[in-house]
């Protein structure tokens, strides 16, 4: 699809131009490989990305940064960081994200202390040993499909907050 002028500036286009040479945006929908009814671009030439609808646009960095920033915050502060997060957003993304951290950083606790109750039964030395690399795991993984503005549910992690 080629454009006369950049629907973002206005400046003149080459008929081969993929990109505005003044301000850099994409000006051919399919050099992001999607498709026209997927493009990101407005009808009225404005962009898309500011639409509250997750799903059916990309996220911003500002977004997504946030969201996953939290996922790293639990690594180091259990469940404090994530609390405070959800506490003080405003951004549903980022909100559902601090919920499914909080969830895993209490289920996880559960299942430490459970498997330490176990380590006198002998069964509980190897959960022990695990579940801190789990947690570790489970939590960068959670935190790189936020940044690409997925919200990831951690695996047996029941709804607590």
């Amino acid at each position: 699809m080629v454009r006369d002028s950049c629907p973002n500036c206005g400046t003149s286009l080459s008929p081969t131009a993929n990109y505005c040479s003044e301000c850099g945006d994409a000006v051919d929908d399919d050099s992001w490989g999607v498709s026209s009814t997927e493009s990101s671009w407005g009808s009225d030439g404005s962009r898309g990305d500011s639409q509250t609808e997750y799903g059916s646009t990309r996220r911003t960095d500002r977004d997504t940064t946030m969201a996953a920033i939290t996922h790293v915050l639990a690594i180091f502060t259990w469940a404090i960081g994530p609390l405070i997060v959800l506490i003080a957003t405003d951004d549903p993304f980022v909100e559902e994200n601090a919920r499914n951290a909080l969830n895993w950083q209490i289920a996880f606790t559960v299942y430490m202390l459970v498997s330490f109750i176990l380590v006198f039964a002998v069964v509980g030395i190897v959960p022990v040993l695990l579940l801190p690399f789990v947690d570790l795991a489970f939590c960068a993984i959670a935190a790189v499909k936020a940044a690409d503005g997925e919200s990831w549910s951690y695996p047996a992690t029941p709804a607590i907050v």
